[in-house]
């Protein structure tokens, strides 16, 4: 059974439109046929691309924003004061409101496997979570999970996994558990189609464009720029968690020192590892292979 839909009627909230997800998410919304509005903050319009403004409504006023909503989908990123308060705010206007469902700012592995403290951002994440169950009503939230981002900027940039410049790759551990990729455009298309959705889904909602293995990652990289990377092998596992604690305790306040490490860590242990995926209830929704987004990289697509 799929939930697919070629035109809907349902009236959408973007909470975080401005930014690169929240944009792409915009974009797969209206392409389904929603009647969208974003929640702009006063003096954030400006950042909207034009063509976007034009096909949208805009909403400035918090404590309006929800009203006539179906469907509440956050975006924002930020610390604890984003993610946990000013989110239980929406879902609190939501509920107020009677909105039917609230995708909030997830788009990562399967945060809710850690334990606390193995990765800061999940712990606001699982806050959120937590609390929003005791808060939300008759209002169902899905939390979407997609895995790392396949993306310039973040597998290839923030996680610190690749240095492309020097064709290297960064291996803690055996490097033999199956980790999930999607790109931001497959993760907006799942998001949406989600948001879209007459049937009752899960809590959270799990995606991949591709699941893969360290070295079956290495590969397909290395396939898709056409040229060969290399393994640098840093340690074992249990050397991962003695670096991230001695990055913590030398640099507290420079969180990217040893953030990246957690997320890769959560990644190379398989600790996020999403399952069960419903790729299968979207099969129109065809994600991009790393080798795909690789070779798009080399001749500047991405």
């Amino acid at each position: 059974m799929t939930t697919e839909s070629k035109t809907t009627g349902k009236k959408v909230l973007l909470i975080g439109g401005t930014g690169d997800l929240g944009g792409m998410i915009a974009q797969a919304l209206l392409e389904r046929g929603a009647s969208l509005r974003l929640y702009v903050r006063p003096g954030s319009r400006s950042k909207l691309p034009s063509d976007l403004e034009e096909a949208v409504e805009i909403a400035e006023d918090e404590s309006q924003a929800c009203t006539g909503m179906d469907v509440v989908i956050s975006a924002i990123q930020g610390g604890p004061d984003v993610i946990v308060d000013k989110q239980l705010e929406f879902l609190a206007t939501a509920k107020e409101a009677g909105v039917k469902r609230f995708i909030p700012s997830d788009f990562s592995f399967d945060l809710f496997k850690l334990e606390e403290g193995e990765n800061i951002n999940s712990d606001w994440r699982c806050e959120f979570a937590h609390r929003a169950e005791t808060e939300r009503g008759a209002v169902a939230i899905n939390h979407i999970l997609n895995g790392c981002f396949l993306d310039r900027g973040v597998l290839f940039g923030f996680l610190g996994a690749f240095d492309l410049e020097k064709n290297e790759a960064y291996l803690w551990g055996d490097g033999n558990t199956k980790m999930d990729f999607t790109t931001y455009a497959d993760t907006a298309a799942y998001t949406a189609a989600v948001a879209l959705s007459d049937e009752v889904l899960p809590n959270q909602c799990k995606f991949a464009g591709e699941s893969l293995t360290f070295h079956e990652l290495l590969k397909e990289v290395s396939d898709g720029l056409g040229r060969p990377i290399s393994i640098q092998q840093m340690g074992t596992l249990a050397d991962l968690d003695t670096e991230i604690a001695n990055r913590q305790k030398s640099e507290p306040d420079n969180t990217f020192a040893w953030l990246p490490l957690m997320y890769w860590r959560a990644m190379l242990n398989g600790k996020g590892k999403l399952e069960p995926l419903m790729n299968s209830h979207y099969p129109s929704i065809q994600p991009m292979t790393v080798q795909d987004y690789t070779h798009k990289m080399t001749v500047g697509q991405d």
